[in-house]
């Protein structure tokens, strides 16, 4: 996405699907993506009437909410805004995906945006339909864990406080991204400090490298395979079968000289040895 902005003009239909769905996973109403995160934070801002510690979560969900909004909005603005840093080769390649990728992405974005009408709440007209279809799941937790949601002022500052939340979480991610020109990956200089630990995932790919993978290649080829495969399966068993074999054989081929004499001498050593164990 680094090196792609400014793609609007060759994929309109893309960038309308993700305006959506920025504007869905960010939390405004109208889309559906607005109803779940005001259910979740007025059920975490309800439930601190009884445990104060649910107030902590409920800021909690308000700065994850303003994040996502910010990081959505510089994805979307980075991508298909601003300037093309595509370089002129590759704009005559740009264009929509085809349809069997496209279309089922529209099916997800109208549903992105009329799914939320099915649980509209009720102080503004709605029957919370897809609530009261769940019932039948939720009732037994709803009896152990009875929540009282928040209606009145309460209800109608806590939406307005998600939507403001939403709103300026994308006007930040837009503003700081059109603020600056974005370098393409070979211009951008290399990342320092915590810009470096976030750009590497905070080094998570390297610690389970290290502590699983690494050690774990390193017992399979140096001791299930060089020690048990190679050493004990082709070395002792294996190769040390035909060897053993092919001693025995060596062995037994000196003994046949072809000369009579050395025959009747070997007949005459078994037969008093056997003379012997038996008189023994």
């Amino acid at each position: 996405m680094r090196n792609m902005g400014g793609l609007r003009q060759y994929m309109p239909v893309t960038f309308w699907l993700m305006l959506i769905a920025t504007l869905t996973i960010a939390g405004i109403p109208p889309f559906s993506g607005f109803f779940s995160k005001d259910e979740i934070l007025a059920a975490a801002f309800a439930r601190g009437a009884g445990h104060p510690v649910y107030y902590v979560f409920y800021a909690m969900g308000v700065v994850a909410a303003l994040l996502t909004a910010f990081y959505m909005a510089r994805l979307i603005t980075m991508t298909f805004l601003g300037e093309n840093r595509t370089g002129a080769q590759e704009r005559s390649h740009l264009h929509d995906a085809p349809l069997v990728m496209t279309g089922p992405l529209v099916v997800l974005g109208v549903l992105s945006v009329i799914g939320g009408f099915i649980n509209l709440p009720p102080f503004i007209g709605g029957g919370a339909l897809l609530e009261h279809w769940l019932e039948a799941v939720t009732e037994p937790e709803a009896r152990f864990f009875g929540l009282e949601m928040p209606h009145g002022q309460t209800e109608l500052f806590l939406v307005g406080g998600a939507v403001l939340v939403g709103l300026l979480g994308l006007y930040a991610g837009y503003r700081a991204t059109l603020r600056r020109r974005t370098p393409t990956a070979a211009e951008a200089p290399d990342d320092t400090g915590l810009a470096r630990v976030l750009n590497r995932k905070y080094y998570v790919d390297e610690i389970y490298d290290a502590v699983l993978v690494r050690p774990l290649v390193w017992l399979s080829r140096v001791v299930l395979w060089k020690g048990v495969d190679q050493g004990v399966v082709d070395g002792a068993a294996v190769n040390g079968t035909a060897k053993l074999s092919q001693g025995l054989g060596w062995l037994g081929s000196r003994l046949q000289t072809g000369q009579v004499g050395i025959y009747v001498v070997l007949f005459l050593v078994g037969a008093l040895w056997i003379l012997h164990a038996v008189a023994g």
